[in-house]
């Protein structure tokens, strides 16, 4: 095994070859009719030799909760929608790397790919439910958790060569991750946000610390919709409390299999493009005062295209914009995002979609309110 003094970035080229390759599947949208979600993949965070938070106030562990979480939800499931194929990165108490959690949703070319995860934190006080997609927001609660979830992999043979030198606690491995676009973002935030919706309105947690981006191994290299949800703290004597009783976590895999089920309606029914309800997102959104919009932007509910997004603002001729001057822009989610086109139904928006399309391939139609 290499030294720790050789767990800097060791070969970034190769990671940047990687990531790129890695997506090409994942970059063009599915079009058309009669696409819908056939796969899931639900991991359980841990397991094995690798236990997860653990608690001494309670003989349960991280590693216990999230598998239960995980059967239970594979099975509600199975039971509600047969026709739905449910993978399981482990059923049992084993240990499984974390490169093979995405890898086991890839080779089997899942349509979405759920981790389960049990938080903790050095203050006892910090609680509540909160679920991440792939991003590169490195706020100071975002980075513990990284570097929790990620710090699995020094319990794993060789990681150093699988993660090309990746160290989970050296902040220098995460700048690779600002090389990465992680081409189901919109979807993955669709999701995420449906999960914390199921939370704050049925689930025994209420308390919701939102929707947040963060760079998770685990997350990074899925070509799918992929989120990690930490569904309470067992550093916290209210969460853990309520995470030791059964019947509390069939209340979360229930609120989780409707998250699903709402995500499952509009993935078919929007042709593998689930639109995003911007309202649910996480309170740390920036303020309304932010947006930015071109002049004569279009005002009340109707539907727009999205055509693309970028961490900066495009200059109008951008090379990106491709010839386009009648846009919208907003800031929203630590993005700029651009969209076209004032829609009075959804039908009307998917006619025009193939010919955008034909510019940008990754459009998408979105719901303004």
């Amino acid at each position: 095994m290499p030294s720790r003094g050789n767990m800097s970035i060791l070969r970034p080229g190769i990671w940047l070859l990687t990531l790129v390759f890695g997506l090409l599947p994942a970059l063009c949208p599915a079009q058309g009719s009669g696409v819908q979600l056939r796969t899931v993949v639900i991991d359980a965070g841990h397991g094995g030799h690798d236990p997860g938070a653990i608690s001494k106030y309670s003989k349960l562990s991280e590693k216990q909760i999230n598998l239960d979480l995980a059967l239970r939800l594979g099975k509600r499931i199975e039971k509600e929608y047969p026709d739905v194929k449910v993978i399981y990165t482990r059923k049992t108490d084993r240990f499984v790397e974390l490169a093979e959690r995405g890898n086991i949703a890839n080779r089997n070319h899942a349509d979405l790919f759920i981790s389960i995860h049990v938080n903790s934190a050095g203050s006892s006080a910090a609680s509540g439910t909160e679920t991440f997609v792939m991003g590169t927001d490195k706020s100071s609660s975002n980075m513990e958790v990284c570097k929790r979830e990620n710090s699995v992999i020094l319990l794993e043979d060789d990681y150093s060569t699988t993660y090309e030198g990746f160290d989970p606690n050296n902040p220098e491995s995460y700048i690779i991750f600002n090389l990465m676009q992680n081409a189901h973002f919109e979807q993955s935030i669709a999701f995420a946000s449906l999960v914390q919706q199921q939370f704050i309105k049925n689930g025994p947690i209420k308390k919701s610390r939102g929707v947040r981006q963060a760079p998770l191994m685990v997350l990074w290299r899925t070509t799918m919709p992929s989120v990690l949800v930490e569904v309470g703290f067992l550093s916290n004597a209210s969460d853990r409390t309520t995470l030791n009783k059964e019947e509390n976590r069939q209340k979360i895999a229930d609120d989780l299999y409707k998250a699903f089920s709402s995500f499952k309606t509009k993935y078919d029914a929007e042709g593998g493009t689930p639109t995003v309800d911007e309202a649910s997102l996480s309170p740390q959104e920036p303020k309304p005062e932010e947006t930015v919009q071109q002049p004569a932007a279009p005002t009340g509910p109707h539907f727009e295209i999205q055509i693309l997004a970028s961490k900066k603002k495009l200059k109008n001729g951008s090379p990106e914009l491709k010839g386009v001057t009648d846009y919208q822009c907003r800031f929203i989610n630590g993005f700029y995002k651009y969209s076209v086109g004032n829609f009075a139904s959804r039908e009307e928006a998917s006619r025009r979609l193939p010919e955008i399309r034909k510019q940008f391939s990754g459009a998408f139609v979105i719901s303004v309110e």
